[in-house]
């Protein structure tokens, strides 16, 4: 019989409205993401992400992550396959290197490309003839990803590597342009879509007004000042394991496009996040947020939890240590923030904030810094 592979959005389907630079990337791409499958589907959660030995043999690839979460955990076994671009957390080791079926592009602390779409077109190119161009759609669809995650291979954001900007010029140029010129996105007008092809649909688009449409897509101001305080925490939240005998077992990790003061000015902002934190039953929470000021990325971090000895751990590592110099981070004090009817008893949940020098430290670095430093603690 054949094989058949399906892709599954490894996000709720109520969550895909937040992720507007994902839609409109599949927009212009002729792809409707209301057809595609979530993980909350019910054909998925009750056929196609169970394990039954009386079903036809099923197999997962991971792709952007290495590690099942959690809720999953009970089909590791059917994991054959990983292409990822983030620290490699040592989970389903039959899936090994040498079979070349396990692919973590991160080494001594670092992501080797920004994006795993650089992984995928990697792979795609090497798979097909060097003179067969590839569908229109795809190529957008990776290429618009690649230019979001390098941040255009802007130096300053430190994101892009030599073999993204390969994988950027390897789809501009064999890529069929063509092939996706009659699709009718509805999320552009007729102005937006001229400014990404100048030259034409059925030629190359312009790299920077292709990010620049996206990008203002993912960090517009108006729609970061209109969520809430939850939404922002889990529009791009991920749950990090630490390994041994930690008595901080787990720490989560939200990544927010929005400035740390407008962040913490939002209504109600202790208590939504006091009520993620608990909802998430993670030991330390960090959010790291990241805004653009005269196209220079201003990065800082917050960190709480429930418990103020570990929350203390971690602001004295990340501000003393040695392990933690490079992202040059300073406190700031954020009592100004906190109204009185804002605050909450510190002894029942502490938030500190810091200053983070490095702009180039975003959570692919950050968070195996602070795993490492989980991993050592063995009682407060």
């Amino acid at each position: 019989s054949s094989q058949v592979s399906v892709p599954i959005i490894s996000i709720p389907r109520a969550d895909m409205s937040l992720r507007r630079d994902a839609v409109l990337i599949l927009d212009l791409a002729g792809i409707d993401v209301t057809k595609l499958l979530f993980i909350d589907d019910d054909c998925v959660t009750s056929y196609l992400l169970t394990h039954d030995p009386s079903q036809e043999q099923k197999s997962i690839t991971l792709v952007d992550h290495n590690r099942m979460r959690a809720s999953l955990a009970n089909l590791s076994s059917m994991v054959s396959e990983i292409v990822d671009h983030h620290e490699d957390e040592n989970s389903h080791e039959h899936v090994t290197i040498d079979s070349g079926k396990r692919i973590v592009a991160f080494d001594n602390g670092f992501a080797t490309v920004a994006s795993t779409c650089t992984l995928v077109a990697e792979r795609l190119f090497e798979a097909v003839d060097p003179t067969t161009k590839i569908d229109g759609g795809l190529g957008l669809a990776l290429l618009g990803v690649i230019l979001l995650d390098s941040v255009n291979m802007l130096p300053e954001a430190g994101k892009g590597t030599y073999r993204d900007e390969h994988a950027i010029n390897s789809l501009l140029a064999r890529t069929d342009w063509s092939t996706c010129a009659n699709t009718f996105p509805s999320l552009v007008d007729s102005n937006t879509l001229e400014d990404i092809f100048p030259q034409g649909r059925t030629n190359a688009p312009d790299r920077k007004n292709l990010f620049d449409v996206l990008s203002n897509s993912k960090f517009d101001p108006n729609f970061w000042a209109q969520m809430s305080v939850t939404d922002c925490l889990r529009i791009d939240y991920k749950k990090f394991v630490v390994p041994g005998q930690s008595v901080v077992p787990s720490i989560g990790l939200s990544s927010v496009l929005l400035g740390m003061d407008n962040l913490l000015a939002k209504d109600n902002f202790t208590e939504e996040l006091l009520a993620y934190v608990s909802s998430e039953n993670v030991d330390l929470f960090g959010v790291l947020t990241l805004e653009f000021k005269d196209d220079r990325p201003q990065r800082e971090l917050l960190i709480a939890g429930l418990k103020s000895e570990v929350v203390d751990s971690f602001a004295n590592f990340l501000t003393k240590h040695h392990d933690a110099a490079n992202l040059e981070v300073v406190e700031r004090n954020v009592e100004c923030f906190l109204t009185e009817a804002g605050k909450i008893d510190s002894t029942k949940f502490s938030i500190r904030v810091f200053c983070q020098g490095n702009s180039k430290g975003s959570r692919k670095q950050v968070a195996p810094i602070l795993v490492a430093h989980a991993s050592t603690i063995s009682k407060l």
